[in-house]
């Protein structure tokens, strides 16, 4: 049976991994922003022609979409975005297209004026050549009429046709589908028919359009694409700007779209052919945009906030849990956490702020056993809860938990203590774990004395290589004095000079010459 919900998450985490709000996502595939939402809300499933379109838009399959097994590169959270790209990709954007207008207007009357020379020297009216009976649709390079192209009508009707059906349209119209459409029809059309469509615009490569239609091509076609820009068999096309150095200028233009991208970095050459007054005024634009933009996605951010604290006041959880993922704000989510906490909701917390539990949670998962919801969680929590669990798996003597553990969580104030449960418990192995990866010098001390106590220096001696020979030897010099020189001389290897001096005088004032033979040597 499909879990509505499940196969929401999934779809809310696919488009946050694509950094595409619900509105982007509805335009991509035709619906309103209200479906997307009950998509995530797990109130309603697309249906099966928006399933594959949604399928071809992620890269996955309809059976990874709905049983929410999907590869974690598809769900990574997304990386943040800077507060000015999309701000600045829309100036360039919108500088670009006037840079387009005034190309069209040079590049008409240009036109004009070589029409103009012409039908003067050929005796031709003005306007009037062989083609002037012609009818107004569009020629095709076999001599027939085609009708104009409407990208527009195909996009909104393609979520309803056949892959093929709409391949064959597309490449019947190929010389007018600039990359910008291929992009926006690439989850309808075929591998092929995408892979042929990139090919007849290989002298327009447009790398932003490129990004976007990736995913819907072969694996082999993009990475050959990719190795031809990185070994520059590939790049934008430019046309050298007259009075303007053609080096110096692509020099500057790759600084800049660097650092406000493609868009604008395409406007810009676009300028530097027309003239520096284009120029002066698409810097002034930035600048003056670049100032408030800031101050907008300050605003934009106390508007989400004041939104989730809105939410949190009339306690809606489901709006919470649909946009807890978008909330960076980590003094809310503790708020969050708190509230839902304190209304016994630990569920809710454990499925949506697994990280924010707090001890309540943890006393109750540690009560009911649920050791394996701790395990996956405990690395979350704040050390201080850690330490609490680790402890409280010693004295429940759940030493395999803490053998797989120990070492991926903070037992910076008890490593000691539940080495010495586990010793006790003759859980040894996992006593010398933790005494090797977990303990400061002073608990290493409190250990080894517990190990004295219990006259097992042979366990001691396995844990050599934790000590220091300074430590070993303050150890064997405090046994000595205590009248016990057996389990000494194991040790005489591994410790330090000043400590075999002090255990050479010992053994000359107690007359034992035996242990002043073994000494000598290390001396």
């Amino acid at each position: 049976m499909i879990d509505n919900a499940a196969v929401g998450k999934t779809i809310a985490k696919l488009r946050q991994n694509k950094n595409m709000t619900q509105q982007q996502l509805a335009a991509a595939l035709g619906v309103s922003h209200q479906a997307v939402s009950k998509w995530e809300t797990g109130a309603a499933l697309p249906d099966v022609q928006t399933l594959i379109a949604l399928t071809r838009l992620f890269g996955i399959t309809i059976e990874q979409l709905l049983e929410g097994d999907v590869p974690e590169d598809r769900v990574e959270p997304p990386k943040p975005a800077s507060p000015f790209e999309e701000p600045i990709q829309n100036i360039g954007n919108f500088v670009n297209n006037i840079v387009e207008s005034l190309f069209r207007q040079e590049k008409s009357a240009a036109v004009r004026e070589d029409d103009g020379a012409a039908d003067a020297e050929t005796g031709h009216p003005e306007g009037a050549g062989e083609d002037a009976d012609q009818p107004a649709g569009e020629e095709g390079s076999d001599g027939e009429d085609r009708e104009p192209f409407d990208a527009r009508t195909l996009l909104q009707m393609a979520p309803y046709m056949s892959k093929s059906a709409v391949d064959e349209i597309l490449l019947q119209h190929r010389q007018d589908i600039t990359l910008s459409d291929i992009a926006r029809f690439a989850p309808f059309a075929s591998q092929e028919c995408l892979e042929q469509l990139i090919s007849d615009n290989d002298e327009n490569l447009d790398w932003n359009a490129l990004k976007k239609v990736a995913p819907f091509l072969k694996r082999e076609m993009v990475d050959d694409l990719a190795r031809q820009v990185v070994q520059g068999q590939r790049r934008f096309r430019q046309t050298p700007a007259q009075g303007i150095d053609s080096d110096e200028l692509c020099r500057a233009m790759q600084d800049v779209g660097q650092r406000i991208g493609e868009g604008m970095e395409k406007a810009l050459r676009r300028a530097g052919q027309i003239g520096s007054d284009v120029v002066s005024e698409v810097t002034t634009a930035i600048n003056s945009f670049a100032s408030s933009a800031q101050e907008r996605q300050a605003r934009a951010d106390a508007l989400r906030r004041a939104a989730c604290e809105r939410a949190l006041e009339d306690e809606k959880w489901d709006w919470l849990a649909v946009h807890i993922p978008e909330i960076k704000d980590e003094e809310l989510l503790r708020r969050i956490a708190q509230k839902a906490n304190s209304l016994g909701m630990h569920d809710w917390v454990l499925e949506n702020l697994n990280g924010y539990a707090d001890t309540r949670t943890i006393d109750a998962a540690i009560e009911d056993g649920n050791w394996g919801w701790l395990g996956d969680h405990v690395w979350q929590f704040e050390d201080e809860l850690q330490e609490k669990i680790a402890l409280e798996a010693a004295k429940r003597e759940n030493w395999q938990w803490l053998s797989i553990y120990a070492e991926q969580i903070s037992l910076e104030h008890c490593a000691d203590e539940i080495a010495i449960l586990a010793y006790k418990a003759d859980a040894r192995v996992l006593a010398g774990q933790i005494a090797r990866h977990c303990m400061n010098p002073e608990q290493r001390g409190k250990f080894a004395d517990t190990l004295v106590a219990a006259g097992d220096f042979d366990f001691l001696y396995q844990l050599r290589d934790v000590y220091s020979p300074e430590e070993l030897g303050a150890i064997m010099v405090e046994t000595a004095r205590a009248g016990n020189w057996e389990p000494v001389k194991p040790f005489v290897e591994s410790i330090d000079q000043v400590s075999l001096g002090n255990l050479m005088e010992l053994a000359i004032g107690e007359g034992n010459f035996e242990v002043v033979d073994l000494l000598d040597p290390y001396l």
